[in-house]
């Protein structure tokens, strides 16, 4: 479905920006149109092929896992991820600590039943719209009765938008920050995965865990105030 300029300069007069347009090779229309709303920084995916097809477990296997340190999984085609996360957690066991790869797994929307994640990985990230669909109200209540579900030695990690975020670690201490907002939200469209990849370098670089959540609170926060990603590693 192709958007048309005529189209486009009529929604720019409602102050609505089409920001991303991703192309399949060879196709003449796109596959994505992001829609942002310049006045909120609120978007609209619109896609046009909805049968793309996700990572599957064969393909998984052609990794070479002595490369890797930290492998993070979305929660989606979970009957694929699964044998993913049970491939990783096997080579786990036949390396030294210091040879593990840390496992992290995204719950974000219910419909795709990532469950499974709560009780196998090592961080968990536990998304509103998840938190909400299982009766959590608040960041803060997500942590502690999802901490309650993992599985020993886990660290769960619960964004709230506006709110902040929560997190809480092996040691059962709960941490709070408040969210960093810019002085105009932009562009709202990728600040979950930020704040997930946010989150997850700063746990590689060893950061306290309060620390490490207020440091991906701040690049959410920066990146929900620009258009895209680009300075965010700076």
């Amino acid at each position: 479905m192709a958007l048309s300029s005529m189209v486009l300069d009529e929604m720019r007069e409602f102050g609505v920006e089409v920001d991303h347009v991703v192309m399949h090779d060879g196709c003449d229309s796109p596959s994505s149109s992001i829609i942002i709303n310049t006045s909120t920084g609120s978007r609209t995916i619109i896609h046009t092929d909805k049968d793309l097809p996700e990572l599957t477990f064969s393909q998984f296997q052609q990794l070479d896992l002595n490369q890797y340190k930290w492998i993070h999984f979305e929660g989606r085609n979970m009957a694929e991820v699964s044998q993913m996360v049970n491939a990783v957690q096997e080579y786990n066991h036949s390396r030294s600590m210091e040879d593990k790869i840390n496992i992290s797994g995204e719950c974000e929307k219910a419909k795709y039943k990532p469950e499974y994640f709560t009780s196998t990985v090592d961080v968990l990230f536990i998304a509103k719209e998840f938190a909400q669909h299982h009766g959590f109200s608040s960041a803060h209540a997500a942590v502690d009765g999802f901490h309650r579900r993992a599985k020993k030695g886990a660290t769960v990690v619960c964004a709230w938008g506006e709110a902040g975020a929560d997190v809480m670690g092996p040691d059962g201490v709960h941490h709070h920050s408040d969210a960093f907002s810019p002085g105009q939200v932009v562009d709202t469209l990728g600040a979950g995965d930020t704040f997930n990849g946010a989150i997850i370098a700063a746990m590689c670089r060893s950061l306290p865990l309060d620390e490490v959540l207020k440091f991906g609170c701040r690049v959410a926060g920066k990146k929900c105030g620009q258009f895209g990603y680009r300075g965010l590693g700076e």
